[in-house]
């Protein structure tokens, strides 16, 4: 009797352990299927834009590439272990790279910095002058920022998603080009002010990483600096919940600032160069110009926001096309109607998503990022003004920005869509909209492709 109830109860021992363990890995598979479902949004954006961009970036017939031959060549340069541009050897304030014994001139990329294009600069040193490598490393790179920008954003991951859908953004992560960086790394900074706002509280750890990413963000482009104004963001969340101002939040501003300091300071020498008749001594009488006539810069400002452009007038026509890009996707090979309905009808419904979470954003926050805005559209219009279409003169003071693009501003397009009120929006049948979007973005998106690949038949006039 004694070893019979010894063998129930070692068998009783036994499946109870078997119990336990089947509860502990049911346990942790729950919890692996609850992680990977918190993924959902981020998955669906990486699949799409890698699989698209792939095969966008070995069988595009019509690429959309902006200024891709000067961005090769400053990353070239980059790539070869050279910060700075060189001075033409004739001594003129030409500033280029010598290729083939050549030297050769930049247009306007003889300032960014190595930051903008750490993807393909890695690419090149793994396979020197690759240009596919470096587009798929671009795409791959930026593609996983904005997936993790969008996971990191909690609440708020619905308008960083619209805003990386854009197709003028998509475009952007295929070639060898620093708005890649710009527009993956912006997308970054914003989500994680949206979460440590959202946390209303901002740790040493979170401070220190933010020293750090905060002069990254700043180096992509000169105007990307207006993008530490969302630190104030957790500022303000926390004096509201804790009625205690986060002093430390200062440090990451004061990083980023310092970083895009010294940076302007190392290439203070160099023009932003878009003609052999350029000279910094020109450049700086022209940036004096504009200081000194704060009117006429404001007459621009407003002229730009609301002056029609015609397509048969000789600089406008260019100007036309480039401020289509968020509807058109691109200025060389614009996308019909039919694709872009799809894509901005799924982009309107992650906006309506979003604004049903949006309570948290209150007159403070849309201050802050009014002001941010409205900087980053004066630093624009500036730069536009200096050298958009040759050296200012004073007969283009007071006059439309020319060169001005929409792709410019699409670091500013996920704070612009915070700005709207909280509607009160509800949405009853949530499952219905969120097929409605996969459905609309797969088609847009295969329409994008097929756009780009295909070939048409040719209309003979």
């Amino acid at each position: 009797m004694r070893k019979r109830s010894q063998a129930m109860h070692r068998s009783s021992d036994g499946f109870g352990g078997n119990q336990r363990d089947a509860a502990v890995g049911n346990t942790v598979w729950n919890r692996i299927v609850q992680h990977m479902s918190g993924w959902k949004l981020e998955g669906f954006y990486t699949l799409l834009t890698l699989i698209c961009g792939l095969i966008m970036i070995y069988w595009d017939r019509r690429p959309a590439r902006n200024d891709d031959r000067a961005h090769l060549g400053r990353l070239r340069q980059l790539a070869s272990g050279t910060l700075l541009p060189v001075q033409s050897p004739d001594g003129s304030d030409l500033y280029g790279y010598w290729r083939d014994g050549v030297f050769r001139p930049f247009n306007n990329t003889a300032v960014n910095s190595p930051v903008a294009y750490y993807p393909s600069i890695l690419a090149f040193r793994i396979h020197w002058n690759d240009y596919a490598l470096a587009c798929v490393f671009t795409l791959v790179c930026s593609t996983i920022t904005v997936a993790i920008a969008i996971h990191v954003a909690k609440r708020y991951r619905y308008v960083i998603c619209a805003a990386a859908l854009l197709p003028a953004v998509f475009f952007s992560f295929l070639y060898v080009t620093t708005d890649a960086v710009i527009n993956s790394l912006s997308l970054l900074f914003i989500a994680i002010a949206l979460r440590l706002h959202q946390r209303a509280e901002v740790t040493w750890p979170q401070t220190i990483l933010l020293v750090i990413f905060a002069p990254l963000v700043a180096l992509t482009k000169t105007t990307s600096v207006a993008l530490l104004a969302m630190l104030f963001l957790p500022m303000i969340a926390v004096w509201r919940e804790r009625h205690v101002i986060r002093w430390r939040m200062l440090l990451p501003l004061a990083s980023g600032s310092a970083a895009c300091l010294l940076w302007q300071r190392m290439t203070s020498h160099i023009p932003p160069i878009l003609g052999t008749d350029f000279t910094l001594e020109r450049y700086q009488d022209a940036q004096r110009m504009l200081i000194s006539h704060p009117l006429e810069f404001l007459q621009s400002l407003l002229i730009t926001l609301v002056q029609p452009l015609d397509f048969n007038k000789k600089v406008d026509k260019y100007n036309s096309v480039r401020n289509l890009q968020f509807f058109a996707g691109s200025e060389k090979a614009q996308l019909p109607t039919g694709v872009m309905l799809l894509i901005l009808t799924a982009i309107v419904l992650l906006l309506v998503k979003n604004n049903i979470d949006q309570h948290g954003i209150h007159w403070q926050e849309r201050t802050i990022m009014g002001l941010m805005i409205t900087g980053f559209y004066v630093l624009t219009c500036a730069a536009m003004l200096l050298v958009g279409s040759g050296l200012l003169t004073a007969d283009k003071l007071g006059t439309y920005a020319d060169g001005m693009q929409n792709r410019y501003f699409i670091p500013m397009l996920a704070p612009m869509a915070l700005m709207l009120p909280n509607f009160g929006i509800t949405v009853k049948r949530n499952q219905v909209v969120n097929v409605t979007i996969a459905v609309c973005l797969v088609l847009g998106y295969v329409g994008i492709v097929c756009a780009h690949v295909l070939i048409f038949p040719k209309v003979i006039a």
